[in-house]
């Protein structure tokens, strides 16, 4: 079982540093990389295989942005995979070393017990709103001109954004936009490793799914983030109530063609 944001376990934060251990943490390492590896690569590789051979030809209909990317340039494709290798290198691996770490000091239940469904919807729920609240604030914060200029502008290279491009960033960014988005909610939770690994699996996939370019049926939207890599300004959270809060939506954003789409579709003609 997780632990709510109140609970805590009966030990004190100084027994559970002295209660590491090295077993329990090579095997929380090992299943959070393989969590995050498989959630990223299965679902960023077969957007990528639509990138490259633009098949199956159904799916270029609901392409965000036609002509764009048709196919990707492959001295790009190399930039962006050398920069998310060293992304994973310097600073994924080591989190996944603080994961543990923070987890254990938290109290959380590392062993793989199978949670209850209140802790998957309670903490879900959470999950989500600390996401949109961690990635809409560092977000926006990165569209400051000195963060912008000196970390964020990579990530921005790609106007029409794809699958694998959600985590090519700068390190810094990659570190507190992406990662720490996901990772403060089950960490605030005290949540259990299934929780959390169940978590960092659909979220990891609808990042890619947010930056694929494709709108494809019954699939989360696209369209306001892709939207935001095409214009560079507002759109800065993931589900937009922020945004709407701080007056942050792209004002042409609320008059397109991708507004008026974006929610789950189910054809291709809802693509006009």
């Amino acid at each position: 079982m997780g632990l709510s944001l109140l609970e805590t376990d009966q030990t004190t934060v100084s027994e559970r540093w002295n209660n590491l251990s090295l077993n329990e943490g090579l095997t929380t390492i090992l299943v959070l990389n393989v969590v995050f590896i498989v959630s990223f690569w299965s679902c960023g590789l077969a957007f990528l295989y639509v990138d490259l051979y633009n098949k199956p030809r159904w799916v270029m209909k609901y392409k965000v942005q036609p002509g764009k990317n048709q196919p990707v340039n492959r001295k790009d494709l190399r930039r962006l995979f050398n920069q998310n290798t060293l992304n994973y290198i310097v600073v994924g691996l080591p989190y996944s070393v603080l994961h543990y770490v923070l987890h254990k000091l938290r109290g959380s239940d590392l062993s793989f017990n199978i949670p209850s469904l209140w802790e998957l919807v309670t903490h879900g729920a959470v999950f989500i709103l600390m996401e949109e609240i961690t990635f809409y604030y560092s977000h926006r914060a990165l569209h400051s001109n000195f963060l912008y200029k000196t970390v964020h502008k990579q990530h921005h290279e790609w106007t029409a954004p794809i699958g694998i491009g959600a985590v090519y960033a700068h390190p810094v960014e990659f570190a507190f936009g992406n990662i720490w988005t996901i990772a403060s909610g089950p960490l605030l939770m005290g949540s259990s490793q299934l929780t959390t690994y169940i978590w960092i699996s659909l979220a990891t996939m609808v990042t890619i799914i947010h930056h694929s370019g494709y709108h494809l049926p019954l699939l989360p939207s696209p369209e306001f983030h892709d939207y935001h890599h095409l214009k560079f300004i507002g759109n800065y959270g993931v589900l937009g109530f922020l945004d709407r809060f701080h007056g942050t939506y792209n004002p042409s954003f609320l008059k397109s063609k991708q507004y008026r789409r974006h929610r789950i579709i189910f054809s291709a003609a809802e693509m006009k």
